[in-house]
């Protein structure tokens, strides 16, 4: 329904912060002198510059596992479920999973963990830098149901990421397959690529072909285009802009989080 978040979180514009984990155990960049402390360590930094910064929400993702995996092998997902874990016993935000093309992986380890959401895809085809990828939404859908986990909602992605989608529709197209045969409780609108604004038209278009479901905007959204954003949408997934430099790979920079949040709440306390 169109105020999911609204309802569960009692905000008009549901704000996600991104928590970018350095590489996970198994990945090419994973720091095998730094260990699981260090990765935990940063995480829990960065998570509690957004907390004390006002987000609503966080979402933690392997974003530095180059090159990405359509599965997740098993010592990924038992460090990012010990990763939540740790940090989350520690914190008091909602929050959720994001293994980035693995929808299967995300939800088992929300479940684990006591998430609230996850971001993956659902529906369509894809090919680009990450190789050819179909999700198994199918399978996604099941498991909720098998794990009665149905209160993880599902924030699906209707536009790729570093890659084309081989479906010749337009997004608003996307976007009402995704919720009607996906049974996605939230679609995600994105630029290119991590960083890359996301059209406004293209978001507004997509908010009337599901009317009844929330639109998220997923990449690009900074401090001078929010207010912007926020009159077509219905929250936001925010990480490059609030890094050192803008970077999606670098930490959080509480000034720029800071920055932003005042901004939003100029019109959306």
């Amino acid at each position: 329904m169109k105020t999911l978040f609204k309802d569960r979180y009692n905000k008009d514009k549901f704000v996600i912060g991104m928590v970018h984990t350095l590489a996970l155990p198994g990945s090419p960049k994973y720091d095998r002198a730094g260990g699981m402390k260090k990765l935990v360590k940063q995480a829990l930094k960065e998570a509690e510059y957004l907390v004390d910064t006002g987000y609503h929400s966080i979402m933690y993702c392997n974003e530095s596992d180059m090159p990405y995996q359509a599965v997740m092998p098993p010592e990924t997902v038992a460090a990012m479920t010990d990763l939540v874990a740790e940090c989350q016993a520690k914190l008091d935000i909602p929050f959720g999973i994001n293994m980035l093309i693995d929808p299967v992986a995300s939800l088992s380890i929300a479940h684990a963990t006591g998430g609230d959401f996850i971001r993956c895809f659902l529906t369509g085809s894809y090919v680009g830098d990450i190789g050819h990828v179909v999700p198994d939404g199918a399978r996604t859908l099941r498991l909720r149901a098998e794990l009665d986990a149905e209160q993880i909602a599902i924030i699906c992605n209707v536009t790729p990421g570093f890659s084309v989608t081989l479906d010749t529709r337009q997004t608003p197209q996307v976007a009402s397959g995704a919720v009607f045969l996906g049974l996605a409780d939230s679609v995600c609108v994105s630029g290119p690529a991590a960083a890359k604004e996301a059209d406004l038209s293209e978001i507004s278009e997509t908010a009337k072909a599901v009317p009844d479901t929330p639109v998220m905007v997923g990449t690009g959204v900074s401090k001078e285009n929010v207010l912007a954003m926020a009159e077509v949408s219905d929250g936001f997934i925010i990480g490059s802009s609030i890094k050192v430099d803008g970077k999606t790979l670098n930490e959080v920079d509480p000034h720029r989080a800071e920055a932003l949040m005042k901004t939003l709440n100029t019109v959306y306390a």
